[in-house]
């Protein structure tokens, strides 16, 4: 595999999940059938998926020197991910979120933001940037406008190295300084929000009919609108299509925007035509929501496998 080394800026944070059969009404009360906690958050979620496919994740991130902390860079540890650029920040506490899971699968969150969005210029080893043919970036770790510089900064030096960024811009995006965004946006070759998102970018960047002409005029190659169970829509300068979802028994949908996203690095770093590395990281995606948690061990045979069950199908009909 040629220029396996992603880098992925976004935070660590502990996931801790409350498992319900039903969500109660605003102001009503259900039963907890279950509770636990994981290490979560996008960039261990993507890095988890690249890992699982061959690749080396650099996973940059802060977390504080808190419990929770220090749980994570165990985890880190433990699961053999690097931990050089992962930096404790001395008094600070770590993010987490409560996520409710219900009987159908589906989450809602609650976040708590700690250390996690602190950025600074020498977490990211200048020499790094020579070697990495894509970067993850979430929007989750753009929500500190006093890292703004900083963060530009490296992306360009990233960019002007030959790297690729996939930027992924997350449930909280409007919470974004609207001219960071379109400062990232301007920066990104590959955009993979889901349906709300990209209906929010448009809204911020008040370009709501012309939004893909821009894109594609300011570097973007591909808009990539996950739409969950019903697929994703593509478009690419040329064209646009519509990949079908993979059907699999789901039972927790945390991560799956996560492991696709590793999944379609995973692709274009390897040169797949876009069309199959959009049917690729759906697999990846569709595999994650059959763990409970926000991301599991599984290995391309297993992508690959669901892959070709869903051609069989589709061959006999």
């Amino acid at each position: 595999m040629a220029g396996n080394k992603i880098l992925v800026m976004g935070g660590i944070i502990i996931d801790s999940y409350i498992i319900v059969n039903e969500y109660p009404q605003k102001g009503q009360d259900t039963f907890i059938t279950n509770c636990f906690e994981r290490v979560g958050g996008c960039a261990i979620n993507v890095a988890n998926t690249l890992k699982n496919l061959g690749c080396k994740p650099y996973i940059i991130s802060a977390i504080g020197n808190d419990p929770k902390g220090i749980t994570i860079y165990k985890y880190l540890k433990n699961r053999g991910f690097g931990t050089r650029f992962v930096k404790p920040i001395k008094g600070k506490m770590s993010g987490y979120c409560i996520t409710i899971l219900d009987g159908q699968g589906e989450r809602t969150f609650l976040t708590y933001k700690g250390c996690e969005t602190i950025f600074e210029r020498d977490m990211v080893e200048r020499n790094l940037a020579t070697d990495i043919p894509f970067v993850y970036l979430t929007g989750y770790f753009l929500l500190d406008n006093r890292f703004y510089s900083d963060i530009l900064e490296t992306l360009d030096q990233l960019k002007s190295s030959g790297s690729r960024i996939l930027f992924d811009p997350g449930p909280l995006l409007e919470h974004i300084d609207s001219k960071m965004l379109t400062s990232i946006l301007k920066r990104t070759d590959v955009l993979v929000p889901n349906k709300s998102e990209l209906a929010k970018i448009r809204n911020m960047l008040n370009m709501d009919d012309n939004f893909n002409k821009w894109a594609f005029k300011n570097g973007i190659a591909f808009i990539l609108e996950k739409q969950g169970s019903n697929g994703v829509k593509v478009w690419t300068q040329e064209d646009n299509f519509y990949i079908p979802s993979y059907k699999v028994n789901s039972i927790d949908t945390s991560g799956a925007g996560d492991s696709f996203a590793g999944g379609l690095i995973y692709c274009l770093i390897n040169g797949c035509k876009i069309k199959q590395a959009v049917d690729f990281s759906s697999a990846c995606g569709a595999i994650t929501t059959t763990f409970k948690g926000p991301h599991g061990i599984f290995d391309i045979t297993t992508v690959k496998q669901l892959m070709q069950n869903r051609k069989e199908i589709f061959d006999v009909r």
